[in-house]
């Protein structure tokens, strides 16, 4: 964009966003981070509420006999990443990472290649490209540790919940909405985002802790349980309610009624 039209456009955007938001009666936010990254603070001028994003109530259903992929995978008790296999996901500071472990189970990567995927992977690292999800969600199954080194503030982290269905305890990075989802100590460990030494000292904790592990794991199954759809759809119809009922002030007032999504 040139320079003469540049800073009028910009300051045409942050104008228009600032009276859209002010038409819209509630946003919903994913994660408190998500809300923030809007503009969006408690107790300010616009409403909002944050909802999160939710797995269906049948996700734990799955197909007898297994997923064909599924048999690539090694032994049970790997550590499993899934996700785009990109920088802004934190693939290289994970490998960083693995490779100044002690005599580590295998680390599995599951996901998309992009530009910024490794072309060099440390020893005992399967990389495996372009899963359906239902083998994902048995690779999950198999896992130990799951792993959501992000170093990009992650809206929600969908990834984090399916592997705490699982059982699984997540080493996240404090970014974005991952610490909505994981607390820290309670259903896994949050680390600095880009720190090879705080994911791998996490990594190595778990490893030498097994009994803290599935404590985690545990604990992440049970609060899993508000990021179910039978917990969280009824929050949306709540607001689609609150929403009707107001209708007819505001269209009194001469507005209306809507809400918005941040995302």
């Amino acid at each position: 964009m040139g320079g003469p039209i540049g800073p009028p456009t910009y300051l045409a955007n942050r104008l228009m966003g600032t009276f859209e938001r002010r038409s819209v009666d509630r946003y919903l936010a994913v994660s408190q981070a998500t809300a923030t990254g809007n503009g969006l603070l408690p107790g300010g001028e616009i409403d909002y509420q944050v909802i999160p994003n939710f797995l269906p109530d049948d996700f734990d259903a799955r197909p007898a006999g297994g997923h064909p992929l599924a048999r690539q995978l090694p032994e049970d008790g790997y550590l499993l990443f899934v996700g785009d296999l990109s920088r802004d996901k934190g693939v290289p500071v994970l490998l960083e990472a693995y490779a100044g472990l002690e005599e580590p189970p295998p680390l599995v990567l599951i996901g998309r290649r992009t530009e910024t995927t490794p072309d060099r992977l440390p020893p005992n690292v399967r990389l495996f490209d372009g899963w359906p999800h239902p083998a994902v969600l048995e690779a999950w199954e198999r896992s130990r540790i799951a792993l959501v080194p992000s170093v990009w503030p992650e809206p929600f982290g969908i990834v984090s919940i399916e592997a705490m269905a699982a059982g699984k305890p997540v080493i996240a990075s404090k970014i974005g909405g991952l610490p909505d989802i994981v607390v820290d100590g309670e259903t896994g460990l949050l680390v600095e985002p880009g720190s090879t030494l705080d994911l791998r000292r996490a990594m190595q904790c778990l490893l030498e802790h097994p009994d803290l592990g599935a404590e985690l794991g545990r604990a992440g199954q049970r609060r899993v349980e508000r990021f179910r759809a039978r917990q969280v759809v009824p929050q949306i119809e709540q607001v689609y309610r609150e929403l009707v009922e107001i209708v007819p002030e505001n269209q009194a007032q001469g507005g209306h009624a809507g809400y918005g999504e941040a995302a």
